[in-house]
């Protein structure tokens, strides 16, 4: 006589129940964060629109619209390493442009952007499948360095009994350990599932950073967060008010924020997530109002900056069509 076996989910089922955990997460971070505003909107501090205010926001454009030039770089280093040579003007215009699908439901219409628009400029859709997903998991290790620290270090309900300030020695291991994760990864992935990196390369297998890479874009990509987190710091000194504000405490805790949103399917560039946990990260030292605002404003700025770059991008790709 045959034993039960346990029915299995059919894999449609799954993943449409992922998706709406996804989305029922989602919603929930955002009503949280919608809510909040709501209830403080009267709270919400006054800007006083200085030279300097003014100043400070048309930096906060900047830095995210240095980002996106930095994200090119990186793209182009980790195209070099699978043998594809792209001028860094072409990669900068493919994600300038593409960068901004990133707030269409689904938060991965940047990458759809990006295959599609490399693809016309003679980039292997596989080549570019294979460097997205590093980047991708680049990124997640990066920012998932930050936040182990930002955990460790300054969230207190963590703190207590985890770590002792004075011997940070095994976290700057843990850190340098996740920098260079997916330098590891892509190797063990060729040994280990072969099948799995040729679908990614669609057909080759996914080629290793050099080590070269590898350090060039664990300092870009730290070099990203630490630009936001200036931003951050700026809005917070000089719109907002409030100069006793430590910059790497704020750059850890946005990241950790950011990173939040980040990893949330269906979050058009973490909008909700994002700012629900920067509320609950900072409101204890900042007040809920300040931070209100300071989400809003860092929102706004980065969308700004997205748009800037969208735009520089789309007239420099008019600019070559009429050479």
């Amino acid at each position: 006589m045959n034993s039960p076996t346990a029915p299995h989910l059919p894999i449609p089922l799954v993943r449409r129940v992922a998706h709406g955990l996804a989305v029922a997460l989602l919603a929930l971070a955002s009503a949280y964060f919608v809510y909040q505003l709501w209830v403080n909107l009267h709270h919400l501090p006054a800007i006083a629109w200085t030279a300097s205010t003014l100043g400070v926001l048309g930096l906060s454009v900047l830095g995210t619209l240095f980002t996106v030039i930095l994200i090119a770089l990186m793209w182009q280093c980790l195209l070099r390493d699978q043998g594809v040579h792209l001028g860094y003007r072409q990669a900068l215009r493919i994600v300038a442009i593409s960068q901004f699908g990133k707030y269409l439901p689904g938060n991965i219409g940047h990458y759809t952007g990006r295959a599609l628009l490399a693809a016309k400029e003679g980039v292997p859709t596989g080549k570019t499948v294979a460097t997205m997903a590093v980047e991708v998991v680049w990124t997640l290790a990066i920012s998932s360095a930050f936040t182990v620290v930002a955990l460790l270090v300054y969230v207190d309900d963590l703190h207590e009994g985890l770590v002792d300030n004075a011997h940070p020695g095994y976290m700057a291991l843990l850190g340098g350990l996740m920098l260079f994760a997916p330098f590891i990864g892509v190797h063990l992935l060729n040994a280990v599932a072969p099948g799995i990196s040729r679908k990614l390369g669609k057909g080759d297998l996914v080629a290793a950073p050099r080590l070269g890479t590898a350090l060039l874009v664990s300092a870009l990509m730290m070099l990203c967060f630490a630009v936001l987190g200036s931003v951050l710091w700026l809005q917070a000194t000089v719109v907002f008010g409030h100069p006793e504000v430590d910059w790497l405490q704020l750059t850890l805790l946005f990241t950790l924020a950011w990173t939040a949103g980040y990893v949330v399917p269906g979050a058009p560039g973490g909008l909700g997530v994002r700012e629900a946990v920067m509320l609950k990260l900072l409101a204890p030292q900042l007040g809920i109002s300040v931070v209100l605002g300071l989400s809003l404003v860092m929102r706004l700025s980065s969308m700004g900056g997205d748009a800037l770059a969208f735009a520089l991008g789309w007239l420099d790709q008019r600019a070559q069509r009429t050479l």
